[in-house]
């Protein structure tokens, strides 16, 4: 029985012994394997670090610089009017008798519009008139006979010649009256409105019709007081009206009125079409007002300029494949354009997109054109999380 003890005795404890033993062997067994993975590891890191230091050269976009004219141009709103108008009012109080026109007729110089009827208002005071006028006659004969008698002085034949002319004008003046009005078109043109018809009954100057004529139709333009002084007569216009969709008409400012309106401020315009079109009096128009051209003037688009935090404006030309950049002075902007005042030559090439954050002589690829070999690749945009196919 001891003896069976010892022995399981001996055995757990040569066990306990060596566990000890084996771990430590088992971690240097593997220890050649580690060492290796560890060197792959840094081995890639190296890489990488090196491919991270070769800079991608930016892409630009390109344009040539070219030699044109640029122009300036305010926005103005307005309406087509006519400069010559005529409205025709009622000379006395009476009834229409007769009306033989509408809106929109044509109608020619001397033509009939509105007759007022007068004759039978004024007979009672024509015969007024006329037995005013046979009294004085007979009185001034009375008179004349008594002067020559003596028993009047002479003044009173005077006085009595005095009377008589009067009557005669009170009678010429009753015929006249006792007559319909008859008003007739002044000049050829096209009938805007009519405020009466037949069998109304009119006061004195009450307006009967309003006419126009065609061939003095202009654009009015309301110009803010801001503007005011920058447009003048003979400039250049570029008419769009509502009517004609998709056509633009050139025109000129004919007109300019020498002073604002006191309650909106503005100033009035008018502005002639040079071109043949069909108008119509109360279209819409919009119009492009030429303030200022430059002729020959070194043109590039807005976006090749950047301003620095310091205010000045610089450019960047491509030359040969690297950026230079260069101190520009804009002399007007206009339309997305600008006309430069020094710095870049026409024909010269600029970057217009891409510029940003390059520095003076730094290697850039323009758009579209064709890689060299060795060059390091351009950047490209990061790929939004979410849309990469799956493998």
């Amino acid at each position: 029985m001891l003896e069976g003890w010892n022995v399981g005795m001996l055995g757990k404890k040569c066990a306990r012994t060596m566990v000890p033993t084996i771990v430590p062997l088992v971690h240097y067994s593997m220890l050649p394997l580690l060492l290796a993975l560890l060197a792959a590891g840094c081995g890639k890191g190296q890489s990488d670090a090196g491919t991270a230091t070769q800079k991608p050269t930016p892409l630009v976009q390109v344009v040539k610089a070219e030699k044109r004219d640029l122009s300036r141009t305010l926005m103005f709103t307005g309406s087509v009017e006519p400069v010559k108008v005529a409205r025709m009012a009622s000379p006395a109080e009476g009834p229409i008798i007769e009306c033989p026109v509408r809106g929109g007729d044509r109608v020619q110089k001397g033509q009939l519009l509105v007759r007022v009827g007068r004759s039978r208002i004024a007979e009672a005071g024509l015969e007024a008139a006329r037995e005013e006028l046979r009294r004085q006659e007979v009185e001034f004969k009375r008179v004349e006979q008594l002067v020559k008698s003596g028993s009047l002085p002479g003044e009173q034949l005077d006085v009595a010649r005095a009377n008589l002319k009067r009557a005669e004008a009170q009678v010429a003046a009753m015929e006249t009256s006792a007559q319909d009005y008859e008003i007739e078109a002044p000049w050829d043109g096209v009938v805007s409105k009519v405020w009466v018809a037949e069998g109304n009954y009119v006061s004195p100057r009450a307006p009967l019709i309003e006419l126009y004529d065609p061939a003095s139709l202009v654009v009015r333009l309301a110009i803010p007081e801001q503007q005011a002084l920058a447009v003048q007569p003979h400039q250049a216009v570029e008419v769009v009206l509502d009517a004609y969709p998709g056509r633009r008409f050139h025109g000129r400012v004919s007109r300019v009125y020498p002073e604002l309106e006191r309650t909106t401020r503005t100033m009035t315009a008018e502005v002639v079409l040079t071109e043949d079109v069909r108008l119509l009096s109360g279209m819409f128009a919009r119009a492009e007002v030429v303030v200022e051209t430059l002729s020959n003037a070194v043109v590039v688009p807005e976006s090749a300029l950047v301003v620095l935090p310091n205010g000045e404006a610089v450019a960047f030309v491509l030359e040969g494949e690297k950026a230079a950049r260069r101190k520009v002075k804009t002399a007007m902007e206009a339309g997305g354009a600008v006309a430069i005042a020094g710095g870049i030559q026409a024909g010269e090439t600029v970057i217009v997109r891409g510029h940003e954050s390059l520095k003076d002589g730094a290697t850039v690829q323009v758009m579209g054109a064709k890689k060299k070999e060795g060059e390091a690749q351009p950047a490209a945009e990061p790929k939004t999380p979410g849309k990469e196919g799956k493998p």
